[in-house]
């Protein structure tokens, strides 16, 4: 009886040898202290968290008072222009997309049983992260900027003009005394209001010579071609000198993004934007802002108070295996006041869950689905 006890032992204890070798060896949240006794192979890894990549387009629209703006009416009969230079901001589109990252303030190092060196885990394991990386692939965003017409920027006009001045000169000839008339050409800085008429001319003279090849007046038999790009040069020429009285606007399309992270189930600010200063990173006014808001689809209250009752009994022990977190379905939606924006619709934010450890003994426990590996 005793020599079939002793057998019964032995193999129990050999059952429960092979199964330890075959699991993991440990699993230790980082950092560790600075007498832990450091294994041969590990994996890293951190429990996964829900953000919110926003994507924001903007409108910039840049006014450009004319250099002769003050003479449009009188001299054009422009009445609708730029008075002032000024910037005003338009918001085009907003995308919201939600994307998994680590939680850096609960990181494991895993390390590895037998059975895992033995069948290569670290080798398969990084293969597939990369093959995740690769997948993961986005466009790059235009921040190019519009420039200021050149026609603009670099117009320059003579700013002085030759006047000629008569006057009566005086000249003695064999004794004789006579006033004999004369003129004297200098050159004299034009005013304002003369460049402007000199640029009004020019729209004039434009507008008569499209007329002309428009009526045939020159009598030369143009080339259709060569006559439609010599009024559209007329119209783009015509359209750069009205600039100069009624300035221009140039629009530019502006891309930003932001990463927003739901620390609870509440309203969470995301960004601001206004006409007058355009987009900012930071909450604004209450007018200004736009609100993440995140609802759970259920309370976790009754798991939690389970889980305490659990905990504190006498015979609990905490198991030593792989933490997961397990996420929480929540309606999300991005709002701007009492309007809804984005609706982004039901997600699973695992920051909002409950951290829940594993037995030891799990490699079976494909734990690549519920973590990220670094």
């Amino acid at each position: 009886m005793d020599t079939m006890r002793k057998k019964l032992v032995f193999l129990c204890l050999a059952a429960v040898s092979v199964f330890t070798a075959a699991a993991q060896k440990s699993v230790v949240k980082l950092p560790v202290d600075s007498d832990y006794v450091f294994g041969s192979e590990y994996f890293i890894y951190a429990l996964p968290q829900t953000a919110f990549q926003i994507d924001v387009v903007v409108t910039q629209n840049r006014e450009v008072k004319g250099i002769y703006s003050d003479y449009a009416s009188k001299l054009l009969g422009l009445n609708n222009i730029v008075t002032q230079n000024r910037t005003t901001y338009v918001l085009k589109s907003v995308a919201v997309t939600p994307i998994i990252v680590p939680d850096e303030d609960y990181v494991y190092a895993v390390e590895l049983s037998s059975a895992q060196k033995k069948n290569h885990f670290l080798n398969k394991l990084y293969e597939t992260q990369i093959d995740a990386v690769k997948s993961n692939e986005y466009p790059p965003h235009d921040f190019g900027l519009q420039p200021i017409p050149d026609f603009f920027r670099y117009y320059s006009d003579l700013a002085y003009m030759e006047q000629e001045n008569s006057y009566v000169e005086t000249q003695i000839v064999d004794g004789v005394v006579r006033q004999v008339p004369a003129s004297r050409v200098q050159k004299v800085t034009k005013t304002s209001e003369q460049k402007a008429q000199e640029a009004a001319d020019m729209v004039d003279k434009i507008r008569k010579d499209r007329y002309a090849l428009l009526t045939g007046e020159q009598e030369v038999a143009y080339q259709p071609e060569a006559l439609s790009r010599m009024i559209a040069e007329l119209n783009e020429l015509e359209k750069n000198y009205i600039g100069l009285f009624a300035g221009f606007t140039v629009s530019d399309e502006l891309h930003y993004q932001v990463v927003v992270m739901p620390e609870q189930a509440n309203i969470t600010p995301a960004f601001s934007f206004s006409a007058a200063n355009g987009f900012s990173e930071k909450a604004g006014t209450t007018e200004e802002t736009y609100y993440m808001v995140v609802v759970p689809q259920y309370s976790l209250e009754p798991v939690s108070v389970f889980n305490r009752e659990r905990k504190s009994g006498k015979k609990y022990v905490e198991p030593s295996g792989y933490r997961i977190r397990c996420a929480v379905p929540c309606d999300v939606v991005l709002n701007h006041g009492h309007e809804t924006v984005c609706a982004v619709g039901t997600c699973n934010i695992f920051q909002l869950g409950k951290i829940e450890a594993l037995p030891a003994g799990n490699d079976d426990f494909d734990i690549t689905k519920f973590v990220v590996i670094y």
